[in-house]
C-alpha cells in the first residue's frame, strides 16, 4: 500500500463517521429507502434531509468530493423534476407556466417536488454512508454480526475491489484506440469502437475472475470448514444509538406523511 493510501486511510479514521461500524451504515440506508419508498409525501424526504445534516458535518469529505459526486447527482434530479413537470396528468392549481404542451400549475410542481426531495433523502444517505465504507471492513462485520458465508462475503470484496480495475482497463483500452488514431467524430464509428472496446474489457474482467475464483477455491472457501476471523468487527453502543434514532426518525417522517396527505 503506497503512501498516499496510507495517509489518505488515516484521515478517514479520524473523522467520526469512519468509526461506526459500516453495518450501521448499511442499516440506514435501508431505513430511509423504505421510509421513501412507504410514503409519498414530501415532508418526510424534507424530515429526512435535515436528519442527515449531521451526517454530512460528519463525513469530512473534501469539497472536490462532493462536486464530483453532487454535479451527477444535481442533474439526475433536475432531470427527473423536468420529465415530471412535463409528463404529469396534474393540471390543478393556479397555472405558473403555459406554453404549448408545457402546463405547469402550483400542484404539478409541488408533486413533482416531492418526488426530488423523496429521491434527494435516498441519494445523501448513499453518497455520505456509502462513500465513506471500507469493502474489508463490511466484509469483516458481514461474518462476523450477520454470519454470512466467508464464500459470499469475500467473494463480494473481490468483486468490489475489482472495479477500479475495469474502470483502468476501460480507460487504457480507450487511450490506446485514440493513441492509434481510431476515435474520430463519426458517431456510427464511435459506436463500434465503443462496443469494441467494452468486449475487451468484458474478456479481460473475465478472465481475471477465473483466477480469482480458483485462486479463493485453492484456499478451501467452500470447504465448510469454519474460518477464523482476523479483523473481529466490534458493535458498541453508539452504533445502536445511530440505527435506533434513524429508525425513530424515519417512523415520524412516514407518520408526518400519512397525516398530512
Amino acid at each position: 500500500m503506497t503512501a498516499p493510501l496510507l495517509m489518505a486511510r488515516g484521515r478517514d479514521r479520524r473523522t467520526l463517521l469512519a468509526t461506526l461500524n459500516p453495518l450501521v451504515s448499511v442499516l440506514v440506508i435501508a431505513i430511509v429507502a423504505v421510509a421513501m419508498i412507504i410514503t409519498l409525501s414530501g415532508r418526510a424526504g424534507l424530515i429526512m434531509i435535515v436528519a442527515e445534516l449531521p451526517l454530512i458535518a460528519l463525513a469530512g469529505m473534501r469539497p472536490r468530493q462532493w462536486l464530483i459526486r453532487g454535479v451527477p447527482l444535481a442533474s439526475a434530479l433536475l432531470g427527473i423534476l423536468v420529465a415530471n413537470l412535463l409528463f404529469t396528468d396534474i393540471r390543478t392549481g393556479a397555472t405558473i407556466l403555459h406554453a404549448g404542451p408545457l402546463w405547469v400549475t402550483a400542484d404539478g410542481l409541488a408533486a413533482a417536488a416531492e418526488i426530488v426531495l423523496r429521491l434527494l433523502a435516498l441519494a445523501i444517505a448513499g453518497i455520505v454512508l456509502f462513500g465513506r465504507l471500507d469493502p474489508t471492513d463490511l466484509a469483516d462485520a458481514l461474518i462476523t454480526h450477520w454470519h454470512a458465508r466467508p464464500r459470499i462475503a469475500i467473494g463480494s470484496l473481490a468483486a468490489l475491489r475489482m472495479a477500479p480495475l475495469v474502470l483502468a482497463d476501460l480507460q487504457q483500452s480507450y487511450a490506446a484506440r485514440r493513441t492509434r488514431g481510431l476515435i474520430g467524430r463519426n458517431p456510427v464509428q464511435a459506436i463500434g469502437l465503443f462496443v469494441g472496446t467494452l468486449s475487451a474489457v468484458l474478456v479481460s474482467t473475465v478472465r481475471r475472475a477465473t483466477r480469482l475464483s480458483v485462486a479463493m477455491d485453492s484456499r478451501g472457501f467452500d470447504s465448510g470448514v469454519p474460518r477464523t476471523v482476523a479483523r473481529r468487527s466490534r458493535w458498541r453502543s453508539r452504533d445502536t444509538v445511530v440505527v435506533l434514532g434513524y429508525l425513530i426518525i424515519a417512523a415520524a417522517a412516514v407518520g408526518v406523511g400519512f397525516l398530512g396527505s
